[in-house]
């Protein structure tokens, strides 16, 4: 009988085993999740249609902020729209975002990720083969939705020199940006500050190629992962924009036509970094013209021989909004709409972001042989590749109670404050009035057009709370100190903040008024013992120009509005006086670092902006942040880079051609000692590696970070080399007298130069390895390379 019983129950095992079986080779190989990726890639090309090829390729938006848009709406309140959605997805749909997000203005969380489920449970249920939409949204710094946790913006980022806190953070904007149901995130920015009159440099880590890639790579896998698929907690990045380099008048959109030498040392460096250690899984090409005159959507060079073939690039390639569009009705490329998706697909373009406007006429194009059906399939096998590498066909609906429970949580606000406590940069410190003792102040005034706005930057959602200058200030010093505000002077008209991404038309404050601000501001400055300034810019003045209309760059560096001014009247009371900065572009502050004894560049530092100002105004927090970018004196200096050439920048008449304040500086409220780099090896074969040491040594009272940096410089090359380049970096953390030694590896990424025939070569003879806390203070020791 016992025999018998296992019998019997083994033949239920097997028939079970079996049904499952069946079930499972029942289903299409596409729906068989354990299928090799490739292959269902294969098996679902087979099935699809021309049409449903193309609409692969294909982006839609449920409101249209960018001009020229006319897309009706598929989803409206809480319920689809029936016939928009039979009108553009009977076929199905590549991707789709949510513009209402993108303003910032309306819109949250719970009602995006419900928004996401209505389409998708339409698309799979109402499409022949069921092909989920992959959703893409913004996470510039921080997920671009109102409610999310907003971080600091990019180029405070960059001030943080610090990849390892980046890759943290962007694992935190990952998680929320998947608890709303995006797969597919445009970002990080990968193109070079090299002109600060560019209203798009706060989108932007620093000026420097070695810097920005390592931060971006950090960004890239905190997004991503490390793994070949995404897990449920993580986004496909993408690079952008490739490549923008730096812009003609320092505009967006102008050409950077540079020497193909220029582009693949300097603008293409981050780029490859991201491809090659990052494995990013999306490249966004730039609106402008490059290399030979032609858009980076035009460009097969870019993006099929360098991009594709050189640096094995797997993933997709995204255009940026309406570029494809624009080689018809800007740049005068193709005759047509048609003639425009044909040519950007042609040159290597995937996916047509953000509406339908020239990727439909790909059909007729397949039919009639002006694209052969492999090429499509080619191009569609990608963007289906990274639906199956994210999950999507098995987890295509959004968990809406993650989007409460994982945004904005009380540990990523805490990450957010963090963030922007490293990104602060002392700049200046005179007679140590840094950091300010409350007890010791009786009345405090907090004066400036920044002091009580809510100051994001660009690319940024709308967060629960926001903390002002202000604010912080009155919560840290508490009842004993008396705190005064005075507005000051206004930057633009309007300036109701937050607007970081309402795309509003603006003029130059009233000088009527301004001028009784700066008086009312002296009034109360008189009553004060301590001034704190709060200065800069916003995000109307300095911002991503879209139209002729709604511009975002300058042809002055100057503080805008009558800043100066105020700054002028207030130095007069001759008051202890503390400037802070908060902006998107380097301003060229000369008269404010002139007057002002202390001054703190913030740029723009996300939601927690006051209580990061407060900790380091009263010495909470130790400031380590060291400037990504240098600051010129005046916009006459420009460009002001810090990596120039040997023959260039030899000075003006009547004027110190010095920087205003180097790349890499950063004070702090200790003081630290950098010793003489040693080397352990004098010399070392072309393909050989060597160690620098330095020993670094806090001789202050306080502990503190500091950033030291490794500069290379090539005193015989066969090709001209900058006088200075960044190839290292680390920050230290140490207590009062404690020291350590920092190693730095010295191998072919550092010593490699690009020579004339475009390939990376490390060239026999000498090279200066330079080690200090920033580009204008270092030590030098030299290692010889051999044959």
């Amino acid at each position: 009988m016992k025999h018998s019983r296992i019998l019997a129950f083994s033949l239920v095992l097997t028939l079970a085993n079996f049904d499952a079986f069946s079930q499972q080779m029942a289903k299409p190989v596409y729906m068989n999740s354990d299928a090799p990726i490739a292959d269902r890639v294969k098996d679902v090309l087979n099935r699809m249609t021309v049409e449903e090829k193309v609409a692969q390729l294909e982006s839609f938006t449920n409101k249209p902020v960018v001009p020229g848009m006319h897309l009706e709406t598929a989803v409206e309140g809480d319920h689809q729209n029936d016939s928009v959605l039979k009108k553009y997805f009977a076929n199905g749909m590549g991707t789709y975002a949510f513009m209402d997000e993108f303003s910032g203005m309306s819109g949250d969380v719970l009602s995006g990720a419900e928004h996401r489920n209505l389409l998708q449970s339409w698309v799979i249920k109402n499409t022949r083969l069921g092909i989920p939409i992959m959703f893409h949204g913004e996470a510039l710094h921080g997920a671009m939705v109102k409610g999310a946790t907003s971080f600091p913006e990019a180029v405070a980022l960059g001030s943080t020199w610090d990849p390892t806190l980046l890759q943290q953070m962007f694992s935190a904007v990952a998680l929320e940006e998947r608890a709303l149901g995006n797969t597919l995130v445009l970002a990080p920015v990968f193109d070079l500050s090299r002109d600060p009159r560019y209203g798009r440099v706060e989108e932007m880590y620093s000026e420097d190629p070695y810097l920005v890639s390592q931060l971006g790579v950090a960004a890239v896998l905190g997004l991503q992962g490390n793994g070949d698929t995404l897990d449920e907690n993580h986004v496909f990045a993408t690079a952008k924009h490739f490549v923008h380099g730096q812009p003609e008048n320092g505009t967006n959109g102008g050409p950077s036509d540079y020497s193909e030498h220029t582009m693949r040392s300097i603008f293409l460096y981050p780029f490859e970094r991201a491809v090659k250690n990052a494995h990013i899984e999306a490249v966004m090409p730039s609106y402008n013209e490059t290399l030979g005159g032609l858009p980076s959507s035009a460009n097969p060079w870019l993006l099929r021989e360098v991009l594709r073939k050189e640096w094995g690039f797997r993933g997709i390639t995204v255009s940026d909004y309406s570029a494809i569009e624009e080689l018809n009705t800007v740049q005068g490329m193709a005759a047509d709409k048609a003639a425009a998706g044909v040519l950007a697909f042609r040159s290597g373009v995937d996916m047509e972001l953000p509406e339908p406007s020239t990727y439909p006429s790909l059909v007729d194009a397949v039919k009639n042989g002006k694209i052969s059906e492999a090429d499509l399939n080619e191009t569609v096998g990608r963007v289906l590749s990274a639906k199956f590498k994210a999950g999507l066909f098995e987890n295509a609906l959004v968990d809406t109670r993650r989007a409460g429970r994982e945004v904005a949580t009380a540990d990523h606000i805490r990450l957010a404050r963090k963030v922007a406590d490293e990104a602060i940069v002392l700049l200046k410190n005179e007679g140590h009035l840094l950091p300010l003792n409350p007890s010791s102040i009786k009345t405090l005034a907090v004066i400036g057009p920044n002091a009580d706005k809510e100051r994001l930057g660009g690319y940024s959602g709308l967060p629960a709370s926001y903390v002002t200058v202000l604010d912080g200030i009155k919560k840290r010093v508490g009842d004993g100190t008396n705190v005064l505000y005075a507005e000051g002077c206004r930057i633009s008209e309007p300036d109701a903040a937050p607007n970081s991404n309402e795309y509003l038309p603006y003029e130059a404050p009233s000088s009527e008024k301004d001028l009784q601000l700066i008086d009312r501001a002296v009034e109360t400055a008189t009553h004060a013992d301590v001034v704190i300034l709060v200065l800069g810019g916003n995000e109307s003045v300095s911002r991503e120009a879209t139209t002729n209309e709604l511009k975002g760059d300058s042809d002055t560096l100057e503080l805008p509005g009558r800043q100066d001014e105020l700054v002028d009247r207030i130095a007069k009371l001759g008051k202890s006086m503390v400037a802070v900065l908060l902006n998107g572009r380097a301003y060229a502050i000369e008269p404010l670092s002139r007057q002002a004894p202390a001054i703190l560049e913030g740029w723009y530092l996300g939601q927690e902006t006051g209580n990061a100002l407060a900790d380091v105004l009263f010495g909470d927090v130790n400031p380590s942040g060291h400037l990504p970018v240098t600051i010129a004196r005046n916009v006459g200096q420009l460009p002001v880079f810090y990596y120039k050439m040997p023959k260039s920048r030899f000075g003006y008449v009547f004027s110190d051609n010095s920087p205003l304040y180097p790349f890499g500086l950063g004070l702090s409220y200790t003081t630290f000692n950098i010793g003489k780099p040693t080397v352990d090896q004098a010399t070392i074969g072309h393909n050989g590696t060597a160690k620098v040491s330095v020993t670094v040594s806090n001789t202050g009272q306080r502990a503190g970070d500091q950033v030291i940096q490794m500069y290379v410089h090539h005193p015989v090359s066969s090709i001209a080399q900058p006088q200075i380049l960044l190839r290292g970096f680390k920050r230290v953390h140490l207590a009062p007298g404690e020291s350590t030694t920092v190693i730095f590896d010295v191998g072919a990424e550092q010593l490699s130069i690009l020579n004339a025939h475009m390939d990376w070569v490390v060239e026999p003879g000498p090279v200066d390895l330079l080690v200090g806390a920033n580009s204008a203070e270092t030590n030098m020791v030299e290692i010889g390379i051999t044959e």
